[in-house]
């Protein structure tokens, strides 16, 4: 493969305000509502101050997902916060860098390593956060099971001591005009130094698996009780058509 630059992250708070702010507008405009669980494992790892860095693991079954991560980093919790990209969608969309994220090119071993140790180097002995896609592409949703590639795996036995937090996200269009989007956090997991590549790799693809499969039955039977809303969108055709009329919903 030819060899490509490799594009740094040089995240900028203005960027990371502004971005933040203009993917909550956009999800604002494309979804009926946004819920959220689990935010106080999120909110552990983003107060502690131990040295120890969290790597975020998310499923990635949507091209939403990016802009959902945006906006509950940057516009919702404001976490100092690193991510990957494709080398071919960072070197077309340029700004995305100064949010903190850096290229990767995974068909290329060598150059996949360069980015693993990178994101290592940023992360480790400290309290930052990655926030990366194991699964390496887009995913249906509802695949049996999720698989992680190796590279989580790598990634833990360059940091060290870490935190693996993983996250789902799923869409769905039921009761409204426009689909909702949920997200799900997890209990962080420790992984220790000597754990071994593949074992690092089994353990985030059951726990993404595991939440996956909490978050779709939640979603399926619309049980928002102990989800947040951090998005609310238009309201549907009838249920404005309603309000104009006086109607109760």
């Amino acid at each position: 493969m030819t060899d490509k630059p490799f594009i740094e992250a040089q995240p900028r708070a203005l960027d990371r305000f502004f971005w933040g702010r203009y993917f909550n507008f956009t999800l604002r405009r494309h979804f009926s509502r946004g819920y959220i669980a689990g935010e106080e494992h999120l909110e552990s790892v983003k107060a502690a101050v131990d040295g120890i860095p969290t790597i975020i693991v998310s499923t990635h079954g949507s091209w939403w997902d990016a802009a959902a991560a945006i906006t509950i980093a940057f516009s919702r919790h404001s976490l100092d916060m690193d991510g990957m990209m494709e080398y071919r969608q960072l070197s077309r969309y340029r700004f995305f860098s100064h949010l903190g994220i850096f290229s990767v090119i995974r068909e290329d071993a060598k150059s996949a390593m360069k980015s693993l140790r990178y994101a290592a180097g940023r992360i480790r002995g400290t309290n930052r956060i990655l926030w990366m896609y194991p699964q390496g592409e887009l995913i249906h949703q509802d695949v049996d099971r999720i698989d992680c590639e190796p590279g989580v795996g790598i990634l833990t036995h360059l940091v060290g001591p870490c935190r693996i937090l993983p996250v789902a996200m799923r869409y769905e269009m039921l009761r409204e005009q426009l689909p909702a989007c949920w997200v799900r956090f997890d209990k962080p997991l420790v992984i220790e130094p000597s754990t071994p590549i593949r074992h690092v790799q089994a353990i985030c693809s059951e726990a993404l698996t595991s939440v996956r499969d909490v978050l779709r039955a939640d979603a399926m039977s619309e049980r928002h009780q102990n989800y947040e809303t951090f998005v609310r969108g238009p309201l549907s055709m009838e249920k404005r058509f309603d309000a104009l009329l006086g109607r109760r919903p």
